[in-house]
Order: structure tokens, then C-alpha cells, then sequence
């Protein structure tokens, strides 16, 4: 006997199973696209990428990674003590920094493009062996006075395949989908 045909089915109230279900969706559909889809953010600190472009930083100064890893980082607050120990500007953001060293807390940076768990993505193939620029993924940080509330391109895989297919790279599944 099927069991929509039992008793015991047939007795159980079916609201909270719906309930359920659309929470879990919900949920589980917030997990998955996380930032990826669009959606602003505000960062812990309002860091104006220009001006310390325009100072001579690059993208892996404080991104450290990129280069050498499959995963570049968010930088630490080490990074930024490293010049904003004693104060350079009067900027409450700058403030925030040794703020934050003084109670003992980390930046909390929100990942604007986080890569599904299953997806394997190496920075290092990207940047070192493709020879891609950042801004090709970031888009023209150098102008960016306050940080992204959304990413620059969707990772998506079709966004992946596309640019793949343009320079002639490899778009085995196997290489992305572990």
C-alpha cells in the first residue's frame, strides 16, 4: 500500500510538512547563492581600493595568495596595521581599524564571490599560469573608492565555460567539479 494511502499519513496535519519544506528551500537556496547573487553587502570598512592603488599597492599586497594558492584571501588586520598602525589621515575608517586591533577582533569581510563547495576554482592557475588580470573577475578596482556591494561577474558556471571557451582553456568538468 502506498503510504498516501495510510491511516497514519492521512491523520497528519500537512501544513507543518509544507512549512518545512518551503523553509528548508529557502533556506537552502540562501546558503547556495550565498553573495554570489547580487545581492549588496556593506564591508566592515569603506576601503577606497583607488587610493591605494594610486599609491603603488597591488591587487596581492593585501589579497596575499592570488599568486601562489588556489585561494587568494580577504585581508587580515595585520595587513592594514601594518600602515595604519599610527594614524596617516584623520578618516573615521581608519579609525575603525585600530578600533577593532584594540578590542582584539578581526575584520569580518563579507565574500562577495563565494565558490560552491563541490566547485574546485585555484586563484594561482587563474592569475600565474592564465595570465589573467584581476579586474578581468574584479573589474576596475583602481576607481573603486568604496568597496563593491556586489561582484563585478557572477561566477557562474556559464560565466566560467564562456570566458574558457574565448581564450581556448580547458572546460573538462572534471577540472571544476570535484
Amino acid at each position: 500500500m502506498p503510504l498516501s494511502d495510510s491511516p497514519v499519513f492521512l491523520l497528519l496535519p500537512r501544513w507543518p510538512m509544507l512549512a518545512g519544506f518551503g523553509l528548508f528551500s529557502l533556506l537552502g537556496s540562501v546558503f547556495f547563492l550565498g553573495h554570489n547573487s547580487g545581492v549588496p553587502v556593506a564591508q566592515p570598512i569603506a576601503f577606497n581600493h583607488a587610493k591605494h592603488i594610486s599609491s603603488g599597492m597591488g591587487c596581492t599586497d593585501c589579497h596575499t595568495g592570488a599568486q601562489s594558492q588556489a585561494r587568494a584571501t580577504l585581508p587580515a588586520l595585520a595587513a592594514c596595521l601594518a600602515c595604519h598602525e599610527s594614524p596617516l589621515t584623520e578618516s573615521a575608517e581608519e579609525q575603525k581599524i585600530r578600533t577593532l586591533a584594540a578590542a582584539g577582533k578581526e575584520l569580518e569581510w563579507i565574500q562577495l564571490t563565494p565558490v560552491p563547495a563541490h566547485v574546485y576554482f585555484s586563484h594561482r592557475r587563474h592569475v600565474e599560469l592564465a595570465k589573467l588580470e584581476c579586474s578581468a573577475c574584479h573589474g576596475p578596482m583602481e576607481k573603486a573608492v568604496v568597496p563593491p556591494q556586489r561582484p563585478f561577474r557572477l561566477l557562474t558556471m556559464d560565466a566560467c565555460i564562456e570566458c574558457h571557451q574565448k581564450s581556448r582553456a580547458k572546460t573538462d568538468c572534471n577540472d571544476c567539479h570535484r
